[in-house]
């Protein structure tokens, strides 16, 4: 049975706008769209724009993030070379992350794209580069790998691995503070990636546990090497005034001069975040400036006032990571790992441990709300992904829009239903053009009524062939005396002789 749309227009003068948007962005195709429209109208659901939006985001044809641009008024800004973008993911301090989907391999990867406010700033594109050259001399199971980097309308950004999961810092607020056999672990994987990158001369420079990502199924990924450095000793590089570093985590010092440290500043900002994974908290309070010099003259507090089950083996570690001098720290992430390593059984297993405990990913929700400052989606990205001009649509003709039962079905299974609105009412041609006003619950009730039937009918047919089955069992006459049965073997036959 087909049910046919009024010949009205659906959708109001607003949610025909938001649909021209979401064409305009290059996000939909008109029958995507009508899909989930005959969807909710066969379901009798009200359109609006957050509703129609709501509808495409629960049948997986829009983020929420795209929904929010397009309510928004935006039109542009989701394409980017030969990505689309999905979502942010976070924000550093050398640009913004998103979740992209490459246009024609379908494949997701983290975009980290330089902000339009660095593109005439000289210093901070040399660092972006710098950044990337740094990635690209990595490969190791617990550092995010990078891919590419590219140019696309004057806007420069790193094609990185995509990892799904969540950064420590978001996992302990979200979650509370880790086990120390989960500690142990991501301190194991941490240094495991930390050591390759020592090993290849470079520094970090900004360890802290929003730049460790734990995946899924727990594997510790470190990331963002915004404010690495290339090879330790380097000469004639000017002194920079500007802090380079996070106050939380950054070592004595870094805050004095950060381009002249080495593998043991970062060895200081792990066991930092080695605390915070402990306790929840970094080890100083106070002020941006307090902090600092908390940093430099006291030493961070002993971890077992939060925790009395951490083990005095890891204590001990802890205290040397974070000595004020140094020469007092392990030298390399390289020597801390056979540190790491004798902290307890099973620990020798390398970048192979993972973090025992479930990790659920950052939802699109919890990301959204923790980078709502995030606003560089709304310039307008090139696309060279050939996303073919779409044609000058002046109206939407849903208003013939056939609705097919066996064809939508499926689709509001996975569409999210709405508050229900009687002002949209289905009609049913019958004869000659003649329409004859029908509701759903109407012609729900009718098909029910008839099922209902066709059931009691089969159910009266098998309880009569059970009782003629039993009348027969009991009327059937007795055998005369027993029936003794000898069987013989002659060639293929039985003989059965009855005595």
């Amino acid at each position: 049975m087909q049910v046919q749309a009024e010949s009205t227009a659906l959708l109001d003068d607003l949610t025909r706008s938001f649909v021209k948007r979401t064409l305009d962005a290059g996000l939909l195709e008109i029958d995507d769209i009508k899909k989930v429209v005959a969807s909710l109208l066969a379901a009798d659901q009200r359109f609006t724009p957050e509703s129609l939006a709501e509808g495409l985001v629960g049948a997986g044809l829009l983020t929420k993030w795209h929904a929010a641009k397009l309510l928004a008024g935006k039109s542009g800004g989701f394409y980017l070379g030969s990505y689309k973008l999905l979502r942010p993911l976070g924000k550093g301090g050398m640009g913004v992350v998103y979740l992209a989907e490459h246009h024609v391999m379908k494949r997701l990867m983290a975009l980290k794209i330089l902000p339009p406010d660095a593109s005439a700033d000289g210093r901070r594109i040399e660092l972006f580069k710098s950044e990337a050259r740094a990635c690209a001399q990595l490969d190791h199971p617990n550092i995010v790998r990078a891919y590419d980097f590219a140019e696309s309308g004057e806007k420069l950004y790193i094609v990185m691995e995509y990892v799904d999961g969540i950064d420590l810092h978001l996992a302990v607020q979200r979650d509370g503070v880790m086990t120390v056999e989960d500690t142990v672990d991501a301190l194991m994987q941490a240094t495991s990636g930390l050591a390759h990158a020592h090993e290849r001369g470079i520094v970090h420079r900004d360890i802290k546990p929003s730049n460790l990502l734990v995946r899924t199924d727990g594997v510790v990924k470190l990331s963002d090497l915004g404010l690495a450095r290339i090879g330790v000793g380097e000469a004639g590089e000017p002194i920079r005034k500007k802090l380079m570093g996070t106050t939380d985590f950054i070592s004595p010092e870094q805050a004095i001069n950060g381009k002249t440290v080495g593998f043991t500043a970062d060895i200081y900002s792990l066991g930092c975040t080695v605390y915070y994974m402990l306790t929840g908290s970094p080890p100083f309070t106070g002020t941006a400036a307090e902090r600092l010099a908390k940093h430099q003259t006291i030493p961070i507090p002993d971890v077992r006032e939060c925790r009395p089950d951490c083990p005095p083996s890891l204590v001990d570690l802890i205290e040397r990571m974070t000595a004020k001098r140094p020469q007092d720290r392990p030298k390399s992430a390289v020597e801390l790992l056979s540190q790491v390593q004798r902290l307890g059984p099973g620990s020798n297993s390398g970048s192979s441990r993972k973090i025992g405990r479930q990790v659920a990913p950052a939802s699109d929700t919890a990301v959204d709300e923790s980078f709502s400052e995030v606003t560089f989606a709304d310039s307008s990205f090139s696309s060279d992904a050939g996303v073919p001009p779409l044609p000058q649509l002046d109206e939407y003709d849903f208003s013939n829009l056939q609705v097919n039962a066996e064809v939508v079905n499926p689709l509001q299974d996975s569409v999210k239903q709405f508050p229900t609105q009687t002002n949209v009412t289905p009609r049913v041609k019958i004869g000659d053009g003649v329409v004859k006003q029908k509701t759903g619950s109407q012609d729900a009730s009718s098909r029910q009524t008839l099922l209902l039937g066709v059931g009691l009918a089969v159910a009266t047919m098998a309880l009569i062939a059970v009782l003629v089955a039993v009348v027969y069992l009991v009327m059937r006459p007795a055998a005369n005396g027993p029936i003794r049965m000898k069987a013989t073997e002659s060639g293929k036959k039985i003989i059965v002789v009855d005595q």
